[in-house]
């Protein structure tokens, strides 16, 4: 049937008087309803039609020659589907009309009172209403078999389930919820529900069991519709079994927890959100002397009795200060007594982490306590170990610094030498002031102040030309750029020089270290005025700041808490005492060390020394010591050589020197300009014969880097390498390396004539 009377209606007309039929068809023309008519004059015609083919609209005439009144009607609804039928009489007899609509009829006509207007508005009418009703048996069948499917559903559940009024009154309950009140259904039917409902929320409730038992439910409650009426679902779900497999769950839980910490060799004690001790392991017990089950409900402060690392006195509030300290992200290293009266202690390290919840409230906390007592009475005595690390990297940053130096004073002298005869007035001065300058040793006095120890002997100074030095001598041979920023008002300080350099060049060897790639180390000095405990231990007052900044790789957050731990280390062939006894140096000092530090991002070390109150003195004094050498016969060559050092003046120097051997030379004054260089001579036809190359050029390519790429280029490169200090071993044997040859700083003409003859052979005969 179509839902739309505008559209093409296909219409069947039952009418065995022809003037009536014409009469209806003019009516249907004049109702400019769009349809297709075809009219029969008895019911078994029209009936046959219907059973091959379907029909929008039914006009019946309830008189026809085979069939009189309403039986006409009731046959032919056996024949129909969804057709609209609209009943046609002759007489105005309401009765009939009455059982017409109860049969089925969707509307009846007045054949004396019709005309075109009347039966267009009755079609109308009777599509609509037969569309409405058709929706709404539609939705009662679809109520029906929801309710059905609902009645099934909550019989096959397990939960109880109960259907309610607003006002609590029981109208449905399944079979589980008369096995979990233990009542029959149909008794149930009528009572009132006896607890609150909320949707929002589930609750737990304790309701009676069979044999005077108690069973523990979870009610949860939703809105429904039931029998066309609002109504509310309860639902109890029994969950007494897993109460009680919740229970012996955590019962395990804890005995596993318990053996776990006990299995620690840290001291571990747990407290709960309002500060008294909820569990202690075995190794807690040993350092504190006291039992779990004599420490359980106590007050932190009660069996935790540290002492306060500067003053020794007892700290009232170890929780609080704990704390502090973490937000610090500084590890303190504290005493501890047995008792409070005890004068026997241990060391330990301390550290506190709380148990957050969603609102950053927390619910408990763990104190862990790591004794180093030993570790720190082996620190002590394996402290100058460390000092042998530093020591080798400070000399060799020494040599390569003092030969340079030396390098252009011999030059300069071979040079003036070379020019003069040995009869001249000044040629015995000339060397005598070469072989002094090889026999110099001024860096003596600076080792051994390097490798001094043991308490501190103090003395007031500045600190700005230690760190510069320890920077120059640390960082020589290496691709990591360091920065210095002061004023010119730097308070000085109190101060063991040589252990202060130690501390700095301990925080630089590691920033080096963890910038492989190269990087900038930034130090900076300032004055500050400290509140009391701004900086954990530190008391309010005067304090030279020094901070170390890298762009390394940073330290893990759960390294972090350890790092001045003796013996503590994540490097592979590292003995972790750096760091402690950095610590311990500045500790020592009255000062304190404290870091931040960022993973991929870089470390801060700060370290807080008090303002000294004396004029301070030179950090450093030069001695000098002497060797000598023999001179001998130079070779003169030619060819083009291309010279790389980083130092202009001994660059310069040595340009002059092979100048005056016979060969042209030109510069760079790194590994990249070396490379470029070296390839534009080649490709335009003026390519070198030989190149020299200074090993180390700080913060940036040095020679044997641009040696090894420039021999991928040109295997028939002839390097010759000239360096004081390097990181490798290309200087005492470079037989694996690119070079052909070596010359160590500080060098004579006759040294770099030799090399050069001897490489330059090698071109010839090839």
């Amino acid at each position: 049937m179509s839902n739309d009377p505008n559209t093409d209606l296909s219409i069947l007309v039952f009418e065995d008087n022809e003037a009536d039929a014409n009469l209806l068809a003019e009516y249907l023309d004049i109702s400019e309803l769009p349809h297709r008519l075809t009219i029969v004059k008895r019911l078994t015609e029209g009936l046959k039609l219907l059973k091959n083919q379907h029909y929008d609209l039914i006009l019946l005439d309830l008189s026809l020659a085979d069939t009189q009144g309403i039986e006409t009607l009731e046959a032919l609804r056996e024949f129909t589907d969804d057709e609209v039928l609209i009943v046609l009489t002759g007489e105005q007899d309401e009765q009939l009309s009455l059982k017409a609509l109860q049969a089925g009829a969707q509307d009846y006509l007045f054949k004396d009172t019709l005309n075109g207007e009347v039966l267009r508005r009755s079609i109308r009418y009777s599509i609509e209403r037969a569309n409405m009703l058709k929706k709404v048996e539609a939705q009662a069948v679809e109520m029906r078999h929801r309710e059905m499917l609902l009645r099934r559903i909550f019989d096959a559940n397990t939960d109880a389930m109960l259907i309610l009024t607003p006002q609590y009154e029981i109208k449905f309950l399944n079979p589980a919820a008369g096995r979990l009140l233990d009542a029959d259904i149909q008794s149930l039917i009528g009572e009132t529900f006896p607890f609150e409902l909320d949707s929002k929320q589930t609750t737990e409730l304790e309701i009676p069991g069979p044999n005077n038992s108690t069973r523990l439910v979870e009610l949860s409650a939703a809105d429904l519709i039931w029998e066309g009426e609002s109504a509310r679902l309860a639902t109890l779900r029994d969950i007494t079994l897993r109460s009680r497999h919740a229970e012996r769950n955590l019962k395990r839980e804890k005995e596993r927890l318990s053996v776990t910490l006990d299995s620690i060799s840290d001291a571990v004690i747990t407290i709960d959100d309002k500060g008294a001790v909820d569990r202690i392991n075995q190794e807690a017990s040993r350092i504190i002397g006291i039992q779990n089950d004599e420490a359980i409900g106590k007050p932190l402060s009660e069996i935790l009795h540290l002492q306060d690392p500067k003053t020794g006195k007892l700290i009232s509030d170890p929780g609080e200060r704990l704390l502090n300290q973490t937000k610090q992200q500084t590890l303190l290293e504290f005493g501890i007594s047995p008792t409070r009266d005890s004068k026997d202690h241990i060391f330990v390290n301390a550290d506190m982490r709380c148990i957050l919840d969603d609102e950053d409230g927390h619910y408990g906390c763990v104190v862990v306590l790591r004794d180093i007592t030993q570790h720190k009475l082996a620190a002590e005595e394996f402290l100058k170990s460390e000092k042998l690390q530093s020591i080798s990297l400070l000399a060799g940053g020494i040599a390569h610094d003092f030969n340079n130096i030396l390098s252009a004073i011999l030059g300069n002298i071979s040079v003036v030498r070379a020019n003069i005869s040995d009869e001249n007035e000044h040629a015995n001065r000339l060397l005598a002031a070469e072989k002094a300058a090889l026999q110099a040793t001024s860096l003596t006095q600076q080792l051994l102040t390097f490798s001094k120890g043991g308490a501190p002997v103090l003395e007031s100074a500045t600190i700005n030309q230690i760190l510069e030095d320890c920077a120059d001598f640390i960082l020589r041979g290496s691709n990591v750029r360091c920065e210095i920023e002061h004023t010119p008002d730097t308070w000085a300080v109190d101060a063991d020089q040589g252990q202060i350099a130690q501390v700095v060049n301990n925080l630089l060897i590691n920033a080096d270290q963890s910038m492989p790639n190269g990087g900038l180390i930034r130090i900076k000095l300032s004055n500050c005025k400290l509140e009391k405990d701004e900086v954990p231990t530190l008391k309010s007052g005067k304090y030279l700041e020094i901070q170390i900044s890298d762009q390394g790789v940073g330290i893990a957050p759960e390294n972090l808490t350890r790092i001045f731990d003796p013996y503590f280390t994540t490097k592979e062939n590292g003995n972790g005492l750096g760091l402690a006894s950095s610590y311990s140096i500045i500790k020592s000092h009255n000062g304190m060390m404290t870091v931040d530090s960022e993973v991929d991002k870089g470390s801060r070390f700060s370290i807080y020394l008090p303002k000294g109150n004396n004029t301070s003195k030179a950090p450093f004094e030069n001695i000098v010591k002497e060797s000598s050498n023999d001179e001998k016969a130079i070779k003169a060559g030619h060819g083009r050589i291309l010279i790389m050092d980083d130092m202009e003046a001994m660059m310069m120097v040595a340009g002059e020197i092979i100048s005056m051997l016979g060969y042209e030379v030109e510069f760079a004054t790194n590994g990249e300009e070396a490379i470029h260089a070296y390839k534009t001579a080649k490709e335009t036809g003026k390519a070198f014969d030989a190149v020299v190359f200074d090993l180390t050029v700080p913060g940036g390519m040095g020679g044997e880097e641009a040696a090894e790429i420039l021999i991928e280029y040109d295997p028939g490169l002839l390097a010759i390498a000239s360096s004081g200090y390097s990181n490798t071993n290309v200087m005492s044997d470079f037989s694996d390396s690119p070079f052909t040859a070596v010359v160590p700083k500080p060098y004579r003409i006759k040294e770099m004539s030799d090399a050069l003859n001897e490489v330059l052979s090698k071109k010839s005969n090839a």
